[in-house]
């Protein structure tokens, strides 16, 4: 458990007898968990915004490019109790610091919260109002996104506090490629 409103889940690699490639797909008490996953490994995931307090039980079904999928055992999880509700400061300066057309590494100014240190808040970029499913590895002063292949890239941020309060969106920065 990662705090009020966060969990990361582990398993072993799965293999298949005819494909190279397995993927993952991650369920919270039986629905499809699509959006606020961040991808830390190939068998590891840190689920985000879960509500405080709140019994969850997750599987992870393996699956391959013929349609043949597995199911994990089921691990069930009760998220911790908390009262803070208040969000974080909105991410500012936004910029890009380096890249280019589908490559960006974005930097921008710490956020403060009122419970939260600041080594605590976490960061989700969006591409085109989209969240990234890249982690937010180096934080604050650069971190690697993905823009699309072509056209016009709108990347901003929020902070999340570890109780799931999420900011308001950053100034937003524009690259075309």
């Amino acid at each position: 458990m990662r705090g009020p409103s966060q969990v990361s889940l582990t398993w072993t690699r799965s293999t298949d007898d005819l494909a190279t490639f397995v993927g993952y797909r991650i369920f919270a008490n039986g629905a499809l968990v699509t959006e606020h996953v961040n991808w830390y490994a190939e068998t590891g995931v840190v689920l985000r915004h879960l509500t405080p307090a709140t019994s969850y039980t997750f599987t992870v079904q393996a699956h391959d490019f013929s349609g043949n999928a597995a199911t994990s055992n089921a691990v069930t999880i009760t998220t911790e109790a908390t009262n803070d509700v208040t969000p974080p400061s909105a991410p500012t300066n936004v910029r890009i610091v380096d890249g280019g057309c589908v490559e960006f590494w974005l930097g921008w100014n710490q956020s403060t919260d009122d419970t939260d240190p600041e080594y605590a808040i976490e960061y989700e970029i969006y591409v085109n109002g989209v969240l990234s499913p890249l982690p937010v590895a180096g934080g604050i002063d650069r971190d690697f996104v993905y823009g699309t292949a072509g056209g016009e890239n709108t990347f901003t941020v929020k902070a999340v506090d570890r109780a799931g309060n999420t900011s308001e969106a950053s100034n937003g920065v524009t690259a075309v490629c």
